[in-house]
């Protein structure tokens, strides 16, 4: 399948040195770690630090191991902005070409004046106009033809997030090149950076998920920071235009979101709480980096800190690959943070502005390692549980049904919810590691069968009894989401606390019967 390559991965390629001689001091790299480390509801899964070209430092968490593919969620724009790059650098189009030069079967018959001045700058920048409705991505067959549809107001003057821009550039690029787009971006970048290993999962119309769904290993992303750090060369090869990593990366528009008048009273609300939440977090931390009034370039965003600008891939979770070209640094981060703004300001804060002042520090080293559930391996009242089904009311996971078993000293969580049925092979104290077909949780629900992603999928679960209430936390390796379950019971009843991924929105309390839905 054009969505997948299947050659073994490559972890090493890139040299590596020691953080004192490249100029930081291994103090300061612990010391920053554990401010990281320390961040609530926080999972670092892999992390590389890289400067002058080399990796100084890494950690891949226990059970995360550095061959393992990670879904880069919304940093997936970032190399869609890159093969716009190149399309343009072949002379197939320009970014101030209209959209529906190209994608005109995807629109009206009748354009309306706002939607027929929409570029292609405006798609890179996301400024389209037109506010993200998550509905599409849910329920319809023909994305962009049920995105444009919708109102489109304000072109090219008001930033909205939303994906379908990077789908709709994703459609664009396959269409001029003839060649699905993880294809195009293989041959002329990942096979000279010598990426071996990825998968980009596809559309229902067949397109890469291009905001969101391709999958990488810490040390690819970590290539893609330096071939933008280096501005497009590798090994003296050009392989996207100086100009267009320029462009890229410099500010174009403002990530202040739509002006008061275009919002909701629920968003208008919504924001103010955002707001004030974040001058609460400022007053108290002293940092003021805020996601929510970064800049944005094309597909990539751009903070302007006070000493040393930064332009950076990020994604959902807390996925990063932050450049410091003034510092000739690269970052990556994989993991699971509810708010990736944090890891922002702890890179700024406890990283680059320690190692500007020359700071000497003195910290001992962090252990990354992932903690499974503390407690006991059974309990009385687990007799009570294992082999019967229970049934779930309504909730926030679409969890449906649940059975637990026994097998030797391992617990079996067989979940069911829209998505299928999920079996999770739990040790006590430690992780166990299974490989399944699977489908994975995954935020997006579209994504119904992961098509172009690679099977069979990795997965390390583990559960402990804590005192009653059983605890569970599986984790799947080779993407990097995760299902954590606190069950207790009560008679024919059980409640369960369940989160994705650390994520509040996430996050609900569930109470089943026996055999009841």
């Amino acid at each position: 399948m054009g969505a997948c390559l299947t050659a073994l991965g490559q972890v090493g390629d890139l040299p590596r040195s020691t953080p004192e001689d490249e100029g930081v001091s291994r103090g300061l790299l612990n010391s920053f770690y554990r401010a990281l480390t320390t961040l609530p509801d926080v999972d670092v899964h892999h992390i590389m630090v890289l400067r002058h070209g080399k990796v100084i430092s890494e950690h891949h968490a226990s059970p995360y191991r550095a061959e393992d593919l990670h879904t880069l969620y919304s940093a997936s724009k970032t190399v869609t902005a890159l093969a716009v790059g190149l399309a343009v650098d072949d002379g197939l189009l320009t970014v101030d070409d209209k959209v529906s030069r190209y994608l005109h079967d995807k629109m009206p018959a009748q354009l309306t004046p706002q939607l027929d001045s929409l570029t292609v700058r405006d798609l890179l920048m996301m400024a389209s106009g037109r506010l993200e409705d998550l509905s599409i991505f849910m329920g319809e067959e023909d994305w962009l033809t049920a995105w444009f549809k919708g109102d489109f107001h304000d072109v090219s003057q008001v930033f909205h997030y939303d994906s379908m821009c990077t789908h709709a550039l994703a459609m664009m690029v396959t269409r001029l090149t003839g060649r699905p787009l993880l294809d195009y971006v293989k041959e002329r970048i990942f096979t000279p950076l010598h990426i071996t290993q990825a998968d980009w999962e596809l559309a229902p119309d067949s397109v890469e998920t291009a905001g969101g769904g391709l999958r990488l290993q810490a040390e690819s992303e970590a290539k893609l920071g330096l071939l933008m750090l280096n501005e497009g060369q590798w090994n003296g090869q050009q392989l996207v235009s100086a100009q267009w990593i320029h462009d890229m990366t410099q500010c174009h528009i403002s990530t202040s979101h739509a002006t008061e008048p275009q919002l909701n009273l629920w968003q208008r609300f919504v924001r103010s709480l955002r707001s004030a939440w974040h001058a609460i977090r400022s007053w108290f931390t002293g940092y003021n980096i805020d996601d929510y009034y970064l800049g944005y370039g094309y597909q990539t965003k751009a903070i302007r800190q006070p000493r040393a600008d930064s332009f950076f891939a990020a994604g959902y979770g807390g996925q990063l690959i932050d450049v410091f070209p003034n510092l000739d640094m690269v970052i990556v981060i994989n993991g699971r943070a509810g708010n990736y703004g944090d890891e922002l300001n702890i890179i700024y804060y406890q990283l680059i502005e320690p190692l500007l002042d020359n700071v000497l520090i003195k910290a001992n080293g962090v252990n990354f390692a992932i903690s499974p559930p503390e407690g006991a391996a059974t309990h009385p009242i687990e007799k009570q549980l294992l082999g019967l089904n229970y049934g779930f009311e309504d909730n926030l996971l679409g969890l449906d049904m649940l059975c637990v078993t026994r097998m030797g000293n391992d617990l079996v969580f067989t979940m069911t919810d829209w998505r299928g049925t999920l079996r999770a092979v739990a040790a006590c104290g430690e992780w166990r590691q299974t490989t399944s077909d699977d489908r994975p949780i995954y935020i997006m629900e579209s994504r119904e069968q992961l098509v172009g992603t690679q099977r069979p999928f990795t997965m390390a679960a583990s559960y402990a009894w804590q005192g009653d209430t059983l605890a569970m936390r599986v984790d799947w390796l080779n993407g990097g989401d995760n299902r954590r379950l606190w069950l207790t019971l009560d008679g024919d009843s059980v409640t369960v606390i369940a989160n994705d991924n650390f994520d509040p929105l996430l996050t609900d309390t569930i109470r089943g019967k026996i055999g009841v839905k």
